[in-house]
Parts: structure tokens; C-alpha cells; sequence
């Protein structure tokens, strides 16, 4: 099916397959065709959108008008390119997700089951790290001889420097100048440190000494600070420009609930962005396929951002982006529900809000989602390249316009910086 159709487009009203709802201010919703299982999500300054499309093994650049391109791979067929450097019709992916792009435009991709960082620039897709042919590993070193293990997470920071959230290796991966190290934690080692009884001091401890449990997500600040969806720990982490590791956000105890750094509970954390504001977002999974949009200020305390169905959750919600204008861009995607259940056959949507948020407020947007979930099994990391063989008919897509105004810098587009780096993060757990 083709890529670069829009089946519907009304403005005001949300009128896209497998949701209901009737006029919500300000709402454009378009129905698209082809995508299924979209994963990570990103944008450029020039309002792109780029989702990975896990399940069909392919990038997508969706463009302010609504036009749906197939950027690289091919649609339902995963694969390896053995070579450094082919072409985006020629490329293969294996199970893409986390996705950033720099201020060149340049993006980069995790190319989960490849066990490779992929980058795509002037229509050439190459291996930035990972072998060439796909090996899993701990090793560190230059390109090809880095090893990664279903790296999930990327992000990339205002000198070009990629952080990755090697998934299976508990460990956190800095790429500076084509070279891979471990930023923190140890590689190949699960664990959980600091907690908050070791944490006696404000910084909290090296990066070495760090460890962390199937890490999701990473996302860095204007100013440099590394926030990790420490998944399986259920605690949001925070590594700063000298490499020490503090927990940010969270209690520890698996649970759905919003408080200070210390009281707050998460059960699934996702992708994350930060916004102008140096407000944190993350997607709280839940494998009921009903999740939460959770902000988090810069004392850890979190609230929730969007409401869904006339609540605080929404259905099978999967990455979240803040864009350079300072819109929030959420992926609500069947891609979730396949990380945790063999079968499942709901659509992905792309929506973009701009409840640009002050430190204080939050959005009331509300929209209903008819999309069913399965409840699942466990082990979001094991998933394999054999579900690409799953389909979708549909998918449908919608944006929020709103102005924003805020005068701190855009992640990864500017070099200015919003706030002062000794005050940011220290938050309710300060001792």
C-alpha cells in the first residue's frame, strides 16, 4: 500500500479510522495508509516528522503537509546491509526504533535487531557503529568494531555526540567522534544503583559504579544532562556533564502513581524527550495497552501532560518528541503491543500537541481511542524479526497547532542554553 496517500483531512474535527470524537479546537486529523507499527519518533527544524516503523522494518518522513514518504528500506522485509554505505531504496533494517536527528538534518537510527547505530544522510544509509555483519556484543571501539545488544534509545546533543540506550546491555553508549565507550553503567551487567539509599549526596555516584536494568529510552538537555528511562528499575535516571548518576524521578516500586522525585511510581518507561522548557516527557507503558504522557519538572516531580478518553491514559502509546517549535509529538502505535504479545492488529497514530507547558501547567487536550488491546506477555527486548510477518490496514495521524512561547533553546537546534546547570534536577531527593 502506498505511502504518500492521505485517505482524509478535516480541520477541527478528529474524523481518523479507530477513533471516535467530535470537534476538539484547533485538532487536524488526517487518516493515513501504511503504517503499522511505528516505534521512535523524531523531527527536524523544518517540521518533518521521522517515525521507524519496527514491524515493517522501514523510515518514514512524514512532511508538514501530511505527505507520507517511505524514506528508507523496504516495507515488510527485514534485513542487513553487510556494506558501510548503500542507498535508502537499496537499505535493510531489522527492527528500527529509536530515532534523533541533527541540525544538519542527518538522522540516526537503532537498528534494534542488527545490533547497529544506522545513519541516513543525502540519501545514503550507513553504518555509524556496530559490526557490519550483525553481532552482538559489549565491546567498545571505533565503527564496526563496537559492539551494541538491541540498542533501543538515541538521542543526540548540541555537539553532534550520540547517546544510546544499549537495551540488553544495561549500559548507557557514547558515540563522540565515530568512537563507542560506555557513558555509564557496565556493559553486559544488569543492575540497580544509585538507589535512593545511596544516594548521600547531590550528585550522586560515578558513572562506572552506575548500573542500570534493560535501559529504554535516553534523552539529553540543552545543557547536557542525560535522563535514562531506567525500565526495569521503574526509576528515571540522570547523568550529568562529568558523568555522575543520580536518580531524577521515582520511587523505585513499580506503580502508576505522580508525585515528588522520591514518591513517584512508574511501571513501563518508554521514550523520553525534553522540551524548550527543560520539561522532561516520557511515555509510562502499561502492558494493558493503557499508558500515561508523564511530565516531569526539574525537581523530579512528575504530572500528567495529556489526558485520553476523558482521563489521564491512552491506548497502546508508544514514543514521544518534542519538536523545535516546541510541539508535542506523540506516536500512540500497535508497535507496543507487539514488544509484548504475539498477535495484535490495532493502527498507529501520530499526534502532535502544543499544550506548550510552563514549569506549572498542563494540556487538557482529550481525545477517545476504539483501538483494542491484548494483555501480553513480558520481555520487550526478546521480541524477534519474526513479527514482521504481522499487518495493519490502517493508520491515522492528527496534529494539534498551537503557539508556543519560550525563549529557552530547542534540543539539538540551537546552541543557546535556558538554564543554569547547577540548579537543574536536584530536586525533592536533595540530602
Amino acid at each position: 500500500m502506498a505511502f504518500n496517500q492521505v485517505a482524509k483531512y478535516s480541520q477541527g474535527y478528529l474524523s481518523s479510522v479507530g477513533h471516535t470524537g467530535g470537534i476538539i479546537a484547533g485538532l487536524i486529523g488526517l487518516s493515513l495508509k501504511g503504517s503499522t507499527d511505528l516505534a521512535g519518533v523524531c523531527s527536524d527544524s523544518n517540521g518533518n516528522i521521522y517515525v521507524t516503523d519496527a514491524i515493517k522494518h522501514i523510515v518514514l518522513k512524514i512532511t508538514p503537509s501530511g505527505n507520507i514518504i517511505n524514506l528508507a528500506g523496504l516495507s515488510g522485509t527485514s534485513g542487513n546491509n553487510s556494506g558501510n554505505a548503500v542507498s535508502c531504496i537499496d537499505a535493510r533494517f531489522n527492527y528500527p526504533t529509536g530515532i534523533t536527528c541533527d541540525k544538519n538534518g542527518d538522522l540516526y537510527i537503532c537498528d534494534t535487531n542488527n545490533h547497529q547505530i544506522r545513519k541516513i544522510s543525502n540519501n545514503v544509509v550507513t553504518v555509524v557503529a556496530g559490526a557490519l555483519t550483525p553481532t552482538a556484543g559489549t565491546a567498545n571501539g571505533s565503527g564496526s568494531t563496537a559492539r551494541f545488544n538491541k540498542p533501543y534509545g538515541i538521542d543526540i546533543d548540541n555537539s553532534g555526540n550520540l547517546y544510546v540506550a544499549d537495551t540488553n546491555n544495561h549500559s548507557i553508549r557514547l558515540i563522540k567522534g565515530g568512537v563507542v565507550s560506555t557513558f555509564a553503567g557496565l556493559s553486559g551487567t544488569s543492575g540497580n544503583a544509585p538507589t535512593w539509599s545511596q544516594m548521600t549526596n547531590s550528585v550522586g555516584i560515578s558513572g562506572v559504579n552506575a548500573r542500570f536494568s534493560s535501559p529504554y529510552a535516553v534523552t539529553v538537555n540543552p545543557n547536557g544532562y542525560v535522563f535514562v528511562c531506567d525500565t526495569d528499575n521503574n526509576v528515571i535516571k540522570r547523568i550529568d556533564q562529568a558523568c555522575n548518576v543520580r536518580i531524577f524521578s521515582g520511587s523505585g516500586v513499580s506503580g502508576r502513581l505522580n508525585g515528588d522525585a522520591k514518591t513517584s511510581k512508574f511501571q513501563g518507561l518508554r521514550f523520553a524527550d525534553v522540551n524548550r522548557s527543560d520539561e522532561l516527557y516520557v511515555v509510562d507503558y502499561d502492558e494493558s495497552g493503557v499508558s500515561r504522557i508523564i511530565r516531569v519538572d526539574r525537581e523530579g516531580t512528575t504530572a500528567t501532560s495529556v489526558a485520553f478518553n476523558g482521563s489521564t491514559e491512552g491506548q497502546n502509546l508508544a514514543s514521544i518528541v518534542c519538536d523545535p517549535s516546541n510541539k508535542l509529538i506523540v506516536v500512540e502505535s500497535n508497535y507496543m503491543n507487539t514488544e509484548f504479545s504475539s498477535s495484535s492488529s490495532s493502527s498507529s497514530t501520530v499526534w502532535k500537541s502544543s499544550s506548550s507547558s510552563s514549569s506549572s501547567s498542563s494540556s487538557s487536550t482529550v481525545w477517545k481511542s476504539s483501538s483494542s488491546s491484548s494483555s501480553s506477555s513480558r520481555r520487550y527486548s526478546e521480541s524477534s524479526s519474526s513479527s514482521s510477518s504481522s499487518s495493519s490496514s490502517s493508520s491515522s495521524r492528527g496534529y494539534i497547532e498551537s503557539s508556543s512561547s519560550s525563549s529557552s533553546s530547542s534540543r539539538g537546534y540551537s546552541e543557546s542554553s535556558s538554564s543554569s546547570s547547577q540548579s537543574y534536577g536536584l530536586g525533592n531527593g536533595n540530602v
